[in-house]
């Protein structure tokens, strides 16, 4: 039986049939019935003829407007409110027809003919067609709740945010039921208190949230606009941490997805620790800069790492001529280019996949001249692990420092315009050898003589979810029950996304400045005992009951917080909102970096040497990394 229905289901041919039917039998059966209704179901004898007269005239023209409107083509189940206004359109229209007909039909009058019978059976006919489509979508629906599975209805979901924005994933998740159930709404709208939507409850206030996650058994937080803002998503969670209650939080992926109906139950995503930093996510007008892009030839450093495979993919979409990927690791050389390879066939662009180091010249000569010359090169190649950096000093000074010398230099010989190295706040004030080491390849740009090539370095801090960073460290250590390792209470960090931080990066490359530091707005500072509980928080656990947090103590070279600024830079604003310059770049009581010194030492292997070299070279900081002294 059930394969029968299935087969007329999927007849194209049986459903336009059965349709047509359904049409016929509604406009005849709502004539008659108004009729019967006009004269109390005492019709005599002399009406029936005009009936019969008439009947013909009120088929046909009804029927030709469910043609002309295609009201036999749609599908039931998904029978819409619009739906219904073309329905009832196409009806009056046929209504129209039908009293145009029936005026011809008798001579051109409506002598004897009940005309009240036209809007009787336009009424019954609207009902017909609206309610047989209405009954086939919620037995649809019905029969589709009663075969879902019965463990999706143990997932009992609230959602935050407006009613308007929860309308739309309210009908999704009530339709598919992949998530759950709705059992509440929260509003921040008083004038929202005590109405329902579909049937569910909404509550004002975000401090209510707390109280209806605790009565209503909620297992699921999903926030919408406008409560997708940090702000407004932290004050939801810590309401609930501070009742130790325990539950999962999700977010819609995009407002533009919501507002053009494009939202699914499906794209609906975990709120991650980035929904909460204390900034507004900014995104560069990247038009204003597309022209310093567009038909270059630019050569990446380091592609195959987490910056300098962003940096790769965001210059796809200005389409540059020629891109060099050039990669020390072969395996992450192979993946960058294979994910590449798709866009930048469907841009025009050539991808060159080149293998090598960049403290050998003649490698990147190689790779340059295979390109026939590179217009702008991104050096994002570099050690950047602080603890790790402390106990392989030599290697780090080798690869940060001499290798961006390095490239800088053959950059200058191979005709490149632009030079942009890939800096950290961590060369502020450093404590660690690798924030020495980044603060003298900024020096060594900035100190270079005037040439052709414009050089310049950006400066941000902490990028989420790069390798080696602290969110997929702290997530791989939730995953595995914990413990959670933090250094301090009180450490801070500046953070910023990957794309927010690769953006900077192309900016500060089309701002025509030479020899500059640039360095982005960050906003607050973020702690990173904080950090660590808010991402228990998000895996739907208690942070210190079922997970706990260990302070580890602060590692050689690591300090309790970082700048982006000294007090004796100064900074100006660029053309670019958020993205300064400093103006003071190399103080002129402080000598040269001497490249041949370093080099010594560093073919001496001198490991001290280099940290009172560096000392000497970098004013007001302290590098506490074996001997007590300033770098």
């Amino acid at each position: 039986m059930r394969l029968r229905f299935r087969q007329i289901e999927e007849s194209i041919f049986i459903r336009r049939l059965l349709a047509f039917i359904f049409h016929l039998i509604g406009i005849f059966g709502a004539y008659y019935l108004a009729f019967q209704l006009r004269f109390d179901f005492a019709v005599e004898d002399w009406r029936w003829e005009i009936f019969w007269q008439t009947v013909p005239w009120a088929v046909s023209a009804n029927m030709l407007c469910v043609f002309v409107f295609g009201l036999y083509q749609g599908l039931w189940r998904f029978f819409t409110l619009n739906d219904c206004i073309v329905t009832a359109a196409a009806l009056s229209v046929g209504t129209i027809a039908t009293a145009g007909a029936v005026f011809v039909v008798r001579d051109y009058s409506f002598e004897l003919y009940p005309r009240s019978v036209l809007f009787i059976s336009f009424l019954l006919f609207l009902f017909w067609e609206i309610g047989g489509r209405g009954f086939v979508r919620l037995s649809r629906e019905s029969l589709q709740s009663r075969n879902r599975d019965p463990s999706s209805n143990l997932k009992r979901l609230l959602l935050i945010g407006d009613p308007q924005e929860a309308d739309v994933l309210l009908r999704s998740v009530q339709h598919s039921g992949e998530l759950g159930r709705v059992v509440g709404i929260v509003s921040e709208h008083k004038k929202h208190a005590g109405s329902k939507l579909r049937g569910v409850r909404i509550s004002t206030g975000l401090d209510s949230a707390a109280a209806l996650v605790k009565d209503l058994s909620v297992s699921t937080l999903i926030f919408l606009p406008p409560c997708t803002r940090p702000r407004k998503i932290r004050k939801v969670i810590d309401k609930l941490s501070a009742e130790k209650l325990v539950c999962n939080y999700q977010v819609i992926p995009s407002m533009d997805e919501l507002a053009s109906g494009r939202l699914n139950v499906s794209s609906i995503r975990k709120v991650a620790i980035e929904d909460l930093l204390p900034r507004v996510p900014y995104r560069i007008e990247m038009d204003k800069i597309s022209h310093s892009i567009c038909g270059k030839k630019i050569l990446v450093t380091g592609a195959g790492g987490s910056i300098g495979s962003e940096i790769c993919v965001q210059l796809l979409k200005f389409k540059p001529d020629t891109l060099v990927l050039y990669e020390i690791s072969e395996f992450q050389l192979f993946k960058t280019e294979r994910e590449l390879l798709g866009a930048a066939k469907e841009a025009g662009v050539r991808i060159i996949a080149c293998t090598g180091d960049v403290k050998n010249a003649n490698q990147l000569k190689a790779a340059i001249r295979n390109a026939g010359g590179i217009d702008i090169f991104y050096h994002a190649a570099a050690y950047k692990h602080v603890d790790l950096m402390e106990r392989n000093a030599i290697t780090c000074f080798q690869n940060n420092v001499i290798g961006s010398h390095v490239a800088a230099t053959v950059a200058e010989e191979e005709g490149v315009d632009h030079f942009v190295l890939i800096s950290t706040d961590k060369a502020v004030r450093p404590t660690s050898l690798m924030g020495a080491s980044k603060r003298l390849a900024e020096r060594l740009l900035i100190e270079r003589e005037k040439c052709g090539t414009s050089f310049r370095a950006v400066r941000f801090g902490n990028v989420l979810g790069s390798n080696g960073s602290v969110v997929p460290i702290f997530r791989s250590q939730i995953e595995k029950g914990g413990p959670v390792t933090v250094t301090s209470r009180g450490v801070t960090r500046f953070f910023m996304t990957i794309p927010e931080a690769v953006e900077l990066v192309l900016a500060a490359g089309a701002i025509e400045e030479d020899r500059r530091i640039f360095v982005l707005e960050m906003g607050e500072a973020v702690r990173i005992d904080e950090m660590a509980r808010r991402m228990i928080e998000l895996s739907g656990l208690i942070p210190d009951v079922d997970i706990p947090i260990v302070y580890t103590g602060l590692k050689s070279g690591e300090k309790e917080y970082e700048e982006l600024l000294t007090d004796d830079e100064n900074v100006v604003r660029t053309d670019l909102d958020r993205i300064w310059v400093v103006a003071k770049d190399a103080p002129g009581d402080l000598e040269p970096v001497n490249i041949g010194r370093l080099l010594e030492l560093i073919d001496e292997e001198d490991e001290e040497g280099i940290r009172i070299y560096a000392h000497s070279l970098i004013r007001g900081s302290m590098l506490n990394s074996g001997i007590d002294c300033a770098v």
